[in-house]
């Protein structure tokens, strides 16, 4: 709810006083006296007499006019007051998202998920200045003490803007009146002008000190009065002081038209303790002491919601059937089918090269011995580009699928193409092997740039669909220099990678914890002549929904062709990855330049080793 300022300026008579009998309960109500004396309501009733109360309700007294002193009261009530008064505080804020919801759509999930709140109720405590000017200026300031009323698990951030279309106190009884009282600036501290109004969070001393600020006009840019990280109980409190400078030539009336709204956002929370699918909140969870608990609590084939608390974004993820493969040519070999748990949209994560990754949150330092991370850390060397053609697509003239020779393999490089989406058209690559053509017949990805990706991609879709980031190997392993890990055609198995703690890069091979183990049994039959399998669509439908998002090398190429996805093993310049094309193939056991930038895709840990069939 929100409050308002509201400023009388009155003319009293000495004589008779009449108490406000719309007085806040625990409020202080005061006048001013000829003498200077100020009471408050305890104090007159017994002076003026229960007679003078009953005359002045039932009449409907109003204090005699007389001119020669004016009583100027500057009020913010916050308690359960008349419309003219500020009223009780209190705002459901939409906070932390804290409960997993499961449905056939992701999108209902996320948007069911999205409005989860958790309450929490703001209260503030009565504030009223009754100023005798005494025909001089006048400051006075009051404190606002906000109360949290819910506790929360990560704190909170308490904030307040200025909800009105305008900010100047008017006079709304004398509407002939030119006066006003302003608010002061809100980008920047100053001492109090003449009829002005402000705040401050810290406690001010006088009129002159620099510490009152307008409040800003815009709820995405509210004031901060307070913030927490730790966890707080229930009636946390913040004061927020409230403060103006009035002059006797002020018109004299009621003086409104500013509402205030407080803003109360607690802060995001994974729940490391969660014990089911219903309780996780973050992908993080899964590397808390219920991990596997929460994976056997969930139902196959659904969706559900986890956030990735490194940047707070949202993602599906389900428990996906897989098979068991004895020879990956002959679907009759399977031998069986078991669950694996899969993210079922691209990892869109900004690296930041300011920001340290941990094993708390990062999948760094896992041990596949005991199955626990250790301490470990990563800071990436470069930040997540947004401006096409910076990753570099030629070096001295030289195309860059030679990782070795351009270099990129030994440090992580990413690509954030923006809010974009694969539209779900699919090509028979026509205009791949044209411009393949007009290069040379190379694998050239200078040339490569210039294939009309930009008819595959939209900037809404399925959220499945959502492109993701591009990331060359490095940067899916979280690895600054990746020779310490890559030697000629041995082949390196990562423990690491860019994925949430919980959460790694699938296998590589045939194993089953591979994207061919997954792919498998939902691609129907393989072509034994072309190789094609007969329901290859099936990769990007729901629940797998892998979008057909191309690779990236200078600029985005063959969206709606192919679709390309890092795995956890590489040697020398070249790493395993899965991917398939819309003419029907899957690619299983090949090789791609590590410099090349391919979607991630992650699996819940443990996973098995990997297995790689000739």
């Amino acid at each position: 709810m929100s409050s308002k300022l509201l400023v009388n300026v009155n003319d009293a008579r000495p004589e008779i006083v009449v108490p406000d009998t719309d007085a806040p309960d625990t409020g202080m109500f005061s006048v001013s006296h000829d003498d200077g004396v100020s009471f408050n309501t305890s104090m007159v009733l017994p002076i003026v007499g229960i007679a003078v109360l009953i005359i002045a309700i039932a009449a409907g007294v109003i204090v005699a006019i007389r001119r020669h002193k004016k009583v100027n009261r500057f009020s913010v009530h916050t308690a359960k007051q008349s419309a003219a008064r500020i009223a009780t505080l209190s705002l459901l804020v939409l906070v932390g998202l804290f409960a997993i919801i499961g449905s056939s759509s992701r999108s209902d999930k996320v948007g069911a998920l999205l409005s989860a709140n958790n309450e929490l109720t703001i209260t503030a405590s009565d504030v009223s200045f009754d100023i005798d000017l005494n025909d001089k200026n006048v400051y006075a300031a009051k404190e606002s003490v906000v109360s949290i009323d819910s506790a929360t698990i990560a704190g909170y951030t308490l904030m307040a803007y200025v909800d009105s279309t305008s900010t100047d106190l008017t006079n709304e009884t004398n509407t002939t009146s030119t006066s006003t009282i302003a608010m002061l600036d809100s980008t920047s501290a100053s001492a109090l002008a003449n009829n002005t109004w402000g705040v401050a969070v810290a406690k001010p001393t006088d009129q002159t000190s620099t510490v009152f600020t307008g409040l800003p006009t815009v709820a995405g840019e509210a004031m901060t009065i307070k913030a927490t990280t730790d966890a707080t109980s229930a009636n946390d409190s913040a004061t927020l002081y409230y403060g103006t400078y009035i002059t006797p030539d002020l018109d004299f009336g009621t003086y409104s038209g500013v509402t205030i709204t407080y803003v109360a956002v607690a802060n995001f929370a994974c729940n490391p303790e969660a014990t089911n699918i219903e309780t996780a909140v973050c992908f993080q969870d899964f590397a808390g002491p219920n991990g596997e608990q929460i994976i056997a609590s969930m139902t196959p084939e659904t969706e559900y919601v986890l956030f990735d608390m490194r940047d707070e974004k949202p993602y599906t993820v389900a428990k996906l059937l897989a098979n068991r493969i004895v020879d990956p040519n002959d679907p009759s070999a399977s031998t069986g089918n078991y669950y694996t748990v899969w993210m079922t949209q691209n990892l869109d994560l900004d690296l930041d090269s300011n920001t340290t990754y941990t094993n708390k949150d990062t999948d760094l330092g896992y041990n596949p011995r005991t199955g626990q991370y250790t301490t470990a850390s990563w800071r990436p060397e470069r930040s997540t580009t947004t401006v096409a053609g910076e990753w570099g697509e030629v070096v001295d003239g030289e195309p860059c699928y030679n990782a070795d020779y351009c270099g990129y393999h030994t440090n992580p490089q990413s690509y954030d193409p923006g809010d974009v989406y694969w539209n779900g058209t699919a090509s028979n690559g026509d205009d791949w092997w044209e411009y393949w053509r007009a290069c040379g017949n190379q694998y050239r990805p200078d040339c490569h740039v210039t294939i009309p990706s930009s008819s595959y991609i939209s900037d809404t879709g399925l959220p499945n669909y959502h492109i993701g980031n591009f990331y060359n190997w490095a940067a899916a392993v979280a690895a600054n220099d990746t020779r310490d890990y890559l030697s000629g055609y041995d082949y390196a198995l990562m423990e690491q990678s860019i994925c949430p703690a919980g959460w790694t890069l699938p296998r590589p091979g045939f194993g089953e914890d591979s994207f061919y183990a997954l792919w498998y049994g939902r691609a129907g039959r393989r072509n034994d002549e072309t190789g094609a399998f007969s329901n290859i669509s099936s990769l990007w439908t729901e629940p797998l929904a892998f979008p057909v998002s191309g690779y990236y090398m200078g600029s985005i190429g063959s969206v709606g062709i192919y679709g390309g996805f890092w795995s956890s093993a590489g040697y020398s310049d070249i790493a395993m990855y899965g991917g398939f094309n819309v003419d029907g193939n899957i690619f299983d056991y090949n090789g791609f330049g590590t410099s090349y930038g391919l979607s991630v895709r992650c699996i819940a840990r443990p996973v098995s080793p990997a297995i790689f069939i000739p």
